[in-house]
């Protein structure tokens, strides 16, 4: 399991936005919070290495204009992933053994399946970018209270996280990630695979629809809006009751 080459060379981009939701504090950790209270479907979102930048606010609160209550768990507790740190071999050892891993998120993630159900939204899937879609297909592959997961130009992925995935699978990948054949095939031959996508952003590179994205760019932007739309309209369908 490692980083695909554009995950430690190509830096974020310089940006501003300002978000329409709310963040709360649960357990001394801060959540982000966006879209209608109670609404009946909702979705995890897990940001990519370097956290909570602007994009990731951004696109979380487009992703909830269709109706989803998204939340967006700050794993990295303000402490985001630098260019300057990605080129440090001890941090990008840390982050791959320890603070990246699923054992060492996996309960801010349950925390925030919970706090959904609590506001009253019942079914609920989980988006991923980058290092974030490894979080997602994790907690697929076990009881974490979710039912499908989108990943959005994934990085660190195993075929095993594929084999152990219990739902439904939308696979979007950009130009600088693998095509990912083999693994969705393993997703497409279970029964979830008829629910189960793929479609692939050959001009984009990866982080695209993240912090690497140029939002400033039309043809960039509009497939954002194609991730965004394809995501939701996939969560649409495979939370539906």
């Amino acid at each position: 399991m490692s980083f695909i080459s554009a995950c430690c060379n190509t830096p974020p981009v310089q940006a501003e936005y300002t978000a329409t939701g709310k963040t709360v504090e649960h357990a001394g950790l801060k959540y982000y919070i966006v879209g209608d209270k109670g609404a009946s479907q909702g979705v995890v979102f897990c940001y990519d290495i370097f956290g909570l930048h602007p994009h990731a606010y951004q696109v979380a609160d487009k992703i909830s204009l269709s109706g989803l209550r998204v939340i967006v768990p700050d794993f990295l507790q303000g402490n985001p992933l630098t260019m300057a740190s990605l080129s440090d071999p001890s941090v990008l050892h840390d982050f791959k053994t320890r603070r990246g891993a699923w054992d060492y998120n996996r309960e801010m993630f349950k925390a925030a399946v919970a706090i959904l159900h609590n506001e009253g939204t019942a079914s609920i899937g989980a988006v991923g970018f980058c290092w974030g879609a490894k979080l997602a297909i994790c907690a697929l592959g076990e009881d974490c209270g979710i039912k499908s997961v989108s990943l959005v130009h994934p990085s660190m992925m195993e075929l095993k996280d594929f084999e152990q995935a219990q739902g439904p699978v939308l696979l979007l990948t950009s130009n600088d990630e693998p095509e990912m054949n083999e693994e969705f095939a393993v997703i497409k031959a279970k029964p979830v695979g008829k629910l189960s996508y793929q479609e692939r952003f050959p001009d984009r590179i990866h982080g695209f629809c993240a912090a690497r994205g140029d939002f400033a760019d039309a043809a960039v932007v509009k497939d954002v809006n194609r991730v965004v739309q394809l995501t939701a309209g996939f969560f649409k369908e495979t939370l539906a009751e």
